[in-house]
C-alpha cells in the first residue's frame, strides 16, 4: 500500500511537470535574455583589481548601468505571464532543495559502511536513501525549471551540470525504492555501491554547479 502511495505522488509530481512544461516558452525566452548581457558589463576597466566587483571596476557610471539592467531584469518579470512566473519561481527552489540530497547520500554511505554488521543502523541508512530518493528527482526536476527546457544548449556547463543531475535523480529514486522494498538490503554490498556510485556524482555534480555560478577556475588553488 505504502509503495502505491508513492508511486502515485511521483505520478501527480510528473504531471505537473508535463503541465508546466508547456508553459516553459516565455520562461526560457526570458532566461535567455537575461544572460545576453552587454559586453561593456563584461569588460574590465583599466587599473581595476582583479577581485573588484563589476560595479565598482568603471566608477558611478558603470554602477548606474548595473542599477539600469538590474530594473530592467525586475520589469521585464513583471511582464511575464503567469505561467513564466510559476515556472521562475518553481526554479528559485532549486538551490535550496538540492541540499538534502546533498547531505543525505553521503550521510547514507557512511552509514551503511559503519553500521553493517550492526542491526540497529538498518533504520537510518534507509531513512536516508528513501528520503534522498524521494527529493534528488524534485531537486532534478527544478533544476530544469530553473535552467530552462533547452535541450539543444551548447553551454559547456549547463549541458553536463543538467544531464548528470537528471541521471542522479533517476537513480536515487531506484535506490529509495529499493531501500524501501528490500530493508534487508539497507546495508548490502550492493547498496553500498550504489551509494558510492550516487556520491562521487554527486562530488562531480556540485563542482559543475559551482562552475556554473562562480565560474570553471572556481576551486583553483
Amino acid at each position: 500500500m505504502a509503495i502505491r502511495h508513492l508511486f502515485r505522488s511521483i505520478a501527480v509530481l510528473l504531471g505537473i511537470a508535463i503541465l508546466l512544461v508547456t508553459l516553459s516558452a516565455p520562461a526560457t525566452a526570458h532566461k535567455e535574455h537575461k544572460k545576453k548581457k552587454p559586453v561593456a558589463a563584461q569588460v574590465v576597466q583599466p587599473g581595476a583589481q582583479p577581485g573588484e566587483p563589476a560595479a565598482m571596476q568603471g566608477g558611478p557610471t558603470a554602477m548606474h548601468g548595473q542599477m539600469g539592467e538590474m530594473m530592467e531584469e525586475k520589469e521585464d518579470r513583471s511582464q511575464m505571464s503567469a505561467g513564466g512566473r510559476l515556472l521562475d519561481w518553481l526554479g528559485r527552489l532549486h538551490p535550496m532543495i538540492v541540499h538534502f540530497p546533498i547531505a543525505f547520500f553521503p550521510a547514507a554511505l557512511f552509514t551503511a559502511i559503519v553500521g553493517r554488521r550492526r542491526p540497529a543502523f538498518g533504520t537510518p541508512v534507509r531513512f536516508l536513501v528513501v528520503a534522498g530518493g524521494i527529493l534528488a528527482p524534485i531537486a532534478a526536476l527544478l533544476g530544469w525549471f530553473d535552467g530552462g527546457f533547452d535541450f539543444a544548449t551548447d553551454n559547456a556547463m549547463l549541458g553536463p551540470h543538467r544531464w548528470l543531475g537528471t541521471g542522479i535523480g533517476v537513480g536515487a529514486l531506484g535506490l529509495g525504492i529499493w531501500a524501501w522494498r528490500g530493508p534487508e538490503e539497507d546495508r548490502g554490498l550492493g547498496m553500498i555501491i550504489g551509494l558510492t556510485v550516487i556520491t562521487v556524482a554527486i562530488i562531480v555534480q556540485g563542482w559543475f554547479g559551482g562552475a556554473l555560478v562562480h565560474g570553471i577556475d572556481h576551486m583553483d588553488w
